[in-house]
């Protein structure tokens, strides 16, 4: 019993280690995405003030090159949120198009998954005959009379 209530111990101990590790490294992320984006917030809002896009008639000229809109997006939202959306966006299982990956793993490989699935398809009938034949051979009887006559 003693033995026991130490690897709980054990593994409680360890589950706190990892876990705490894991929020200091998230901590970590959270406080690089804020620089980053930070960083990207300071420049946005400098080119917002640069001439390119105060002046109408260079802002115009410039058509769809236009990177005003997407400095405008930029710098409409805080660094800090930022960060914090892209710190969600690592838990989430299709962040960072992770999904997108998987999607062409499975495309580029899709002959594996046919042959594998018609391999496993193939042992299931076989095992389907195997099992008819047995069922087949128990109900197989001796006839009860071998020609001679009971009186």
């Amino acid at each position: 019993m003693v033995v026991k209530v130490i690897n709980m111990q054990i593994i409680r101990y360890l589950l706190y280690s990892f876990l705490t590790l894991c929020s200091i490294l998230q901590c970590r992320n959270y406080n690089w995405y804020r620089v980053k984006h930070q960083k990207s917030f300071n420049e946005a809002v400098t080119y917002l003030r640069s001439d390119v896009c105060v002046d109408p008639i260079t802002r115009a000229d410039l058509g769809t090159f236009n990177l005003c809109e997407k400095a405008t997006l930029i710098a409409s939202e805080n660094p800090s949120s930022a960060a914090f959306y892209q710190l969600l966006n690592d838990f989430h299982p299709c962040g960072h198009n992770r999904c997108g990956g998987l999607t062409d793993w499975c495309i580029a490989n899709i002959h594996w998954f046919v042959i594998s699935i018609g391999g496993f398809g193939l042992i299931v009938y076989f095992k389907y005959l195997d099992y008819q034949r047995d069922v087949m051979f128990t109900k197989l009887r001796l006839p009860l009379s071998l020609g001679t006559k009971i009186d």
